[in-house]
């Protein structure tokens, strides 16, 4: 497996993975651990909704980044778990990572959305990909996963 670099738009959207994983390790058993790999011997070349529907939503969810998965970059390995190769990543026009290499700006989520639909391409149809995400957002609206890591929220101060 490959570590990303902390300076890579994509490393929030692995942290997000891994910290879903943490909590829901069931939801996760379709990812490869680190999301990224190097090597592709062993893989097959394979794009696998529910699997792309974890990397949408945990980068939504805590990085408000959405990894774009390119045809031809994903792979399966043989227990049927999704690595990457390469990714894009999808971000609003405020985010610190708008203007990087590598990363596409939206506008709006809607336009985000026309983002991820255009680079799942025919190998993931967007209806069946829509309804994996749709599928997880309601698994995990019972227990939300927090936006910002706990550890990096402001302590609230009492007014004196």
């Amino acid at each position: 497996m490959a570590n990303v670099a902390m300076t890579s738009p994509l490393a929030p959207v692995v942290a997000a993975v891994e910290g879903l994983r943490r909590r829901h390790p069931a939801l996760t058993c379709r990812v490869v651990p680190g999301v990224v790999i190097t090597s592709t011997d062993g893989w097959s070349k394979a794009m696998n909704p529910e699997a792309a529907a974890v990397l949408l939503v945990a980068g939504w969810t805590r990085a408000r980044r959405v990894p774009l998965l390119i045809p031809g970059e994903t792979f399966m390995d043989r227990a049927g778990r999704l690595g990457v190769r390469l990714a894009r990543v999808a971000v609003l026009a405020d985010d610190p990572a708008a203007g990087a290499a590598g990363v596409l700006v939206a506008n709006d989520r809607a336009e985000l959305l026309d983002l991820v639909a255009e680079h799942a391409g025919a190998e993931m149809p967007a209806w069946e990909l829509a309804r994996h995400v749709r599928r997880l957002t309601t698994l995990l609206a019972a227990a939300p996963l927090p936006a910002t890591p706990r550890r990096l929220r402001p302590l609230a101060v009492a007014p004196r």
